[in-house]
């Protein structure tokens, strides 16, 4: 029925064109009743809206780009989906943008969409400033970050708070009677990187203990070797932090290649960064993030950028909790 127009969707489901056009494009409120007449009469009718001719009568595509780090950790594989379940019901379609945490592929990605081709972005940037970006964006793009904080950052900006958690956990073990406890971490500055990190030492001094010769450094955001283990293992320790999901992964499966058990050989204090299940060995102290309302949060401050973007600029901050094994 590919003759379907939406004055047929009308008179369909005995409403006005107006009606259909307001579901269509989200641009008044419809009470659901009248809305879901209207969708179940598109469906019955095969009707596709002409995307192209509704974006130059609105100005909007409907499309929203989000910049990914690393769309194979499955804290932004959580992002992703409760974003795009967020927009999806206002009519927006998500386009993912992998850059595995390279500067020069975020920078490709926002030049090749900065022409007008999405109505906002939300971002996780590798980038420490966000200077590199207000270079490429044009002015008043609605853009949300997320995730990281970057400094001289102009927009909106939803992240997790762990130090709380990871200084409560740490704690936790010292009472435990750990005293030597290791930290893994990367060489990076991003702003969950260093907030961590300072959260570990500046507990680790608040009790008096010394972090020398307890700092591994794995190589990347989300690897771990088997070099960096093996000299953890040798140090003499008894608990461990590993703060992230990724680090937290492969510190497991490192562990189990040498025969050691969380929580009999080692105390690990890990992430858990998604509601899915993660993790074979549950036996490890976790610091949890929220981040499937991080996610609903995020779809929803970027449709009201998009639609108010007049709007005072907003920081919105989650908290992480510690959960200890049993």
């Amino acid at each position: 029925m590919s003759n379907v127009n939406m004055r047929d969707v009308a008179s369909h489901a005995g409403v006005s064109i107006a009606t259909v056009s307001h579901v269509i494009n989200n641009t008044r409120f419809v009470k659901e009743e009248t809305r879901q007449k209207v969708l179940d009469s598109i469906k019955a009718l095969d009707y596709s809206p002409n995307a192209l001719a509704r974006s130059f009568k609105t100005g909007k595509k409907n499309l929203i780009a989000f910049i990914v780090p690393d769309i194979a950790n499955p804290y932004f594989a959580a992002l992703i989906d409760e974003i795009e379940s967020t927009i999806a019901p206002k009519g927006y379609n998500l386009m993912i943008c992998n850059t595995k945490e390279s500067t020069e592929k975020e920078s490709k990605y926002l030049h090749s969409l900065a022409n007008g081709i999405v109505d906002g972005f939300i971002i996780g940037s590798s980038y420490l400033n966000y200077r590199p970006i207000a270079d490429i964006l044009p002015e008043n793009t609605p853009v949300i970050c997320v995730d990281r904080i970057l400094s001289d950052c102009p927009c909106d900006t939803l992240t997790i708070d762990t130090s709380l958690a990871l200084k409560t956990g740490i704690e936790y073990l010292i009472r435990q009677g750990h005293t030597r406890i290791a930290y893994i971490t990367v060489n990076s500055e991003l702003s969950t990187v260093v907030e961590r990190r300072t959260a570990y030492d500046d507990t680790m001094a608040a009790h008096g203990l010394s972090t020398d010769g307890l700092i591994f450094t794995a190589n990347q955001l989300t690897r771990l070797h088997s070099n960096t283990l093996c000299d953890l293992l040798q140090a003499d320790i008894s608990a461990v932090v590993a703060p992230n999901n990724s680090i937290t992964s492969e510190l497991l499966s490192l562990l189990a290649s040498c025969g050691r058990t969380p929580g009999s050989d080692l105390e690990v204090l890990g992430f858990k960064e998604s509601e899915q299940p993660q993790y074979v060995n549950p036996n490890m102290h976790l610091i949890c993030t929220p981040s499937e309302a991080l996610g609903r949060a995020t779809g929803a401050q970027i449709l009201e950028r998009i639609e108010h973007p007049e709007l005072p600029i907003r920081r919105t901050i989650l908290s992480a909790s510690f959960v200890p094994h049993k």
